[in-house]
């Protein structure tokens, strides 16, 4: 048998503690399919780029800085920030537009901060038309609209919603395209006007939130025919109006949520609200379906048809 020479020994050796090494940060290094990176050390320096290059059910990674691009999601896909506080998408668009629009199913927007400072009444910073999106660990600040939702089996966890200047989040369904089976969950609403609105939006579940110092209402349920969603382990307090406001709108339950000094009302429900339950409140004063509530949701109807909000409402559902 031909002796192995040192040499050929000493290749084969480094060769497998090589490989060794390779298998070992592969499994321990998450795997990303494009990396965007505006300083040029990734596959591109556009987030939209790499989102057009992309294929369907691939990651997009995105390493820290300020990307000033309109993002549109038409494709199943992940896409990741590196750090929520240092990676930034925030353009200004055009009136009443979005900085990030959803158009597909089964995607993931996560680890970002999202704003958009353009002009009107409701541009917002996430827009989502389609089913079975996800936007977690994201903040989302200075917009009049947070996140617009159209579509249903939605969910939005671990964010955090500040200065927008008409909600947080708001599910805006209507009469024949309902906003339903959405889930917001572990998420922080504060100085905005309402945190949560719903517009023709059932089935819903708003779990494990802070709720606080909001210029309208911490949850509000306008239009009609919110039904059913399901309100629990919320703290909704010090906000300037309501803390949870039901238009119209029967069999919700609200659950195990601590409620208090909110303005005009802790729990507030117009005549036309019926069979709505409230299981373990913690408020500091009742309320419900008396008399006095009546005629105080009623004045609240006048105050917001004087300050044209119901005409807003309006407005929106022509967004």
């Amino acid at each position: 048998m031909r002796r192995v020479s040192k040499f050929a020994v000493m290749i084969l050796a480094f060769l497998l503690v090589q490989l060794i090494f390779t298998i070992n940060v592969s499994a321990n290094s998450p795997e990303y399919d494009l990396v965007v990176d505006k300083s040029g050390n990734g596959d591109y320096i556009s987030i939209q780029q790499a989102i057009n290059n992309a294929r369907s059910g691939s990651t997009v990674y995105v390493k820290p800085g300020e990307y000033t691009e309109i993002i549109q999601i038409k494709k199943s896909l992940s896409l990741v920030g590196e750090d929520k506080e240092s990676t930034l998408i925030n353009p200004i668009s055009e009136k009443n537009k979005y900085a990030v629009y959803v158009g597909a199913s089964n995607v993931v927007v996560s680890g970002f901060t999202i704003t958009n400072e353009a002009p009107g009444l409701y541009p917002q910073s996430i827009k989502i038309t389609s089913d079975d999106t996800k936007i977690s660990n994201c903040n989302i600040y200075n917009t009049p609209v947070g996140i617009a939702i159209w579509s249903n089996y939605n969910i939005i966890e671990n964010c955090v919603f500040r200065n927008c200047k008409d909600e947080g989040i708001a599910l805006l369904g209507s009469k024949n395209n309902p906003c339903d089976y959405n889930t917001i969950s572990d998420c922080v609403f504060y100085d905005n006007c309402d945190a949560i609105e719903l517009q023709y939006s059932s089935e819903n579940t708003i779990s494990n939130c802070e709720i606080y110092e909001n210029t309208h209402s911490g949850i509000d349920a306008i239009a009609s025919n919110n039904n059913k969603n399901i309100i629990s382990n919320c703290n909704i307090y010090d906000n300037d109006v309501h803390g949870i406001y039901l238009s119209s709108s029967k069999e919700n339950k609200i659950i195990d949520c601590e409620i208090e000094n909110n303005q005009d009302g802790n729990i507030v429900m117009n005549k036309y609200s019926t069979d709505n339950e409230i299981i373990n409140r913690e408020v500091q004063e009742s309320s419900g379906t008396d008399k006095k509530t009546i005629f105080k949701s009623f004045l609240d109807l006048l105050s917001e048809f004087k300050t044209g909000r119901l005409q807003q409402v309006i407005g929106r559902l022509r967004l």
